[in-house]
């Protein structure tokens, strides 16, 4: 059960760096995408130092090098698309719709892992839709429809991640692989969005705001991913991982309306987080 107290450390620290993440881009000088991207290269860099501190190993071979092209381009449409959604969205509401990762994960983790689905994980899908369904039926949401599905569709690819995530820790440690993946991600970001890199050089990159969001998520994203690629190592599987982590359905929700002070719909917002949540459980204990 060691995976199951490293999936819990990740959760804390990540809960930490998404109120960072949604207070530091409401500022409206800051570009979002620049912000994801530059976040990425940050954690690359801390995950980097660790992982030269504990001995770096990652072995390139003809289907690494592919999957890790695979998983590059999946972390560009996951990252751009939840910086894009969190900048309009509130982060409590951003947290349930992502939750919607988990039916995703156990659809990857089935086909292409090959791991057991359950009648308890479908029971957990039931939930996880009715969420979503109590937080936007009859109800209005900031950002629109448009953020919403942009949401959804970055869990879409944070699910597909997780698999190429499984998969690719097995050519190295934890920490190499970390170096790799946010490498991947933040320098695509960058460079596909080129327009953004140029403007925000005399505007962004000129906000304190902006390194000091950078600078914090980078080690926090660092130590957290570690925990969660660690626990990958340890045995834990896609499908069960991959919704324990998305609990913060329910964490991010409460920390977004008493420290952000997001407090629009706050009953259904409650309400849904908690049957986010009863899913989230069901599928992480089945």
């Amino acid at each position: 059960m060691i995976w199951l107290w490293l999936t819990i450390i990740y959760l804390v620290f990540l809960t930490a760096a998404e109120l960072i993440n949604k207070k530091t881009i409401n500022n409206v000088s800051i570009d979002e995408v620049v912000f994801g991207a530059v976040v990425q290269l940050t954690t690359a860099a801390f995950a980097f130092i660790f992982a030269m501190i504990g001995g770096w190993r990652f072995t390139f071979t003809l289907e690494s090098t592919l999957l890790y092209v695979g998983m590059g381009i999946t972390y560009f449409f996951a990252v751009t698309f939840y910086f894009i959604g969190l900048k309009k969205i509130d982060v409590s509401l951003v947290s349930i719709i992502s939750s919607l990762g988990s039916i995703f994960s156990l659809l990857f983790g089935a086909i292409f892992l090959r791991e057991a689905t359950s009648l308890g994980k479908l029971i957990g899908i039931g939930a996880i839709i009715a969420a979503n369904a109590i937080l936007f039926i009859n109800g209005r949401i900031s950002g629109g429809i448009k953020y919403i599905l942009i949401t959804a569709a970055s869990s879409f690819f944070y699910a597909l991640g997780a698999v190429f995530d499984k998969t690719l820790n097995t050519y190295g440690n934890a920490l190499s692989y970390l170096t790799l993946s946010f490498l991947a991600a933040g320098v695509s970001m960058l460079l596909v969005h080129y327009k953004r890199t140029i403007k925000a050089y005399t505007v962004s990159f000129r906000n304190k705001k902006f390194w000091y969001g950078v600078s914090i998520n980078g080690l926090l994203y660092a130590l957290g991913f570690w925990a969660l690629f660690s626990a990958y190592q340890r045995g834990g599987e896609v499908s069960r991982m991959f919704p324990i982590t998305m609990s913060t359905a329910i964490i991010i929700p409460l920390a977004g309306i008493v420290i952000l002070g997001e407090r629009t719909n706050i009953v259904r917002k409650l309400v849904a987080a908690s049957v986010a949540f009863v899913g989230l459980y069901i599928l992480g204990t089945h």
